[in-house]
């Protein structure tokens, strides 16, 4: 689970670049996410057991509200501004606030000098990989749409790493199925009202590039895939489902390369390198006390 959703996430940065030449941000990602809704509502409501509580729904729409809704936005919002590879270089924070997060919120989990060297790895292995294209971008002369598309994906980040925890801490016995499918109706409904207030007059163009790019990112890119997030967060640390947005950076660059015939570098292979070693770092089990003694 945990390296098919590498894969999947490590595809959709090109894919949102693709329908951004035609869409809107906020109704682009409104549309994903409605449509990924509208095809989990059969699943949702013919699992067997008990639906979630009133305490669960509103933590529901919370984290719907936050990871899907204000996380999307800053997405398809910074990815109009930014290049792909540094949006996908600076998402890679992620793992750094879940573990923050973590500490705060899920006292089994607390922050050790494991989870920080784990996360240091990544990030240091991503910009190996990226570096010289972050230094062109901050070369270029756009430097405010530099600035605002930086911040967009570090608040996305950030958010989302919150809602990751809160899924840990308060959602756990809900059915991924019915979980997936209330977040994504929480984050829509967000997305598609903002689109209707601010991108009214925007161009929209329902091209097959676009229209391509919506069904992927909305059957193989959100519907399936977060369910299996929400299987596998019940499962496994926080720190390990944190490693996840690092690695996809990674495989979307190899996914350039096999698509668009880019080369690979040594360097490439260095930060890849220093990612793996990261990754397992934060996957292998501690000791037994070995929370104990973190507390």
């Amino acid at each position: 689970m945990y390296v098919g959703l590498c894969l999947v996430w490590g595809s959709t940065w090109l894919a949102i670049k693709i329908g951004l030449r035609d869409l809107p941000p906020l109704l682009f990602a409104g549309v994903r996410m409605a449509l990924a809704c509208v095809l989990l509502t059969p699943f949702a409501f013919t699992r067997p057991g008990p639906g979630p509580t009133r305490v669960e729904r509103r933590w529901i729409a919370w984290s719907g509200f936050l990871q899907i809704g204000v996380s999307y936005a800053c997405i398809f919002l910074a990815e109009e501004r930014i290049a792909t590879g540094l949006a996908a270089l600076l998402f890679a924070t992620f793992p750094i606030f879940v573990g923050l997060f973590a500490h705060w919120l899920l006292p089994a989990e607390p922050l050790t000098a494991r989870t920080l060297v784990s996360a240091l790895l990544g990030l240091s292995g991503v910009a190996v990989v990226q570096g010289p294209a972050l230094a062109a971008s901050f070369a270029a002369a756009e430097t405010r749409a530099l600035l605002v598309g930086s911040a967009l994906i570090l608040v996305s980040a950030a958010v989302s790493g919150y809602s990751n925890v809160v899924n840990k801490k308060h959602l756990g016995g809900v059915s991924p199925f019915r979980n997936v499918w209330g977040q994504t109706l929480a984050g829509s409904s967000l997305l598609l009202v903002g689109a209707a207030v601010v991108e009214r007059s925007a161009p929209t163009r329902w091209t097959a590039g676009s229209v391509g790019a919506v069904a992927y990112l909305a059957v193989v890119g959100t519907a399936l895939p977060f369910v299996g997030l929400f299987w596998l967060i019940r499962r496994v640390p926080v720190a390990v489902v944190g490693t996840i947005p690092v690695v996809d950076t990674v495989i979307a660059i190899v996914l350039g390369g096999l698509v668009l015939n880019e080369s690979f570098s040594p360097r490439i292979l260095a930060g890849g390198a220093l990612i793996l070693t990261g990754v397992l770092l934060a996957a292998i089990p501690r000791r037994p006390g070995a929370a104990a003694a973190a507390a």
